[in-house]
């Protein structure tokens, strides 16, 4: 869990909305994702944020292998 504080720490102590959601596969094949973050209790415009990206990207980027 500690090499995940870099990326939620500073979204948690300004009290901002962050969300992510899936779009893409690295070289290696491991799961990209892509970060919405909004201002101070903007969590509604973060969700319709990340809701639009996936339903205009969301069929179209590779899966993970299994």
């Amino acid at each position: 869990m500690d090499l995940l504080d870099p990326y939620t720490y500073p979204f948690n102590m300004t009290q901002q909305p962050a969300v992510s959601v899936p779009c893409g596969v690295a070289d290696n094949g491991l799961p990209v994702g892509l970060q919405f973050v909004g201002a101070r209790n903007q969590d509604a415009a973060v969700l319709r944020a990340a809701a639009a990206y996936e339903q205009l990207e969301g069929s179209s980027f590779a899966r993970p292998r299994a």
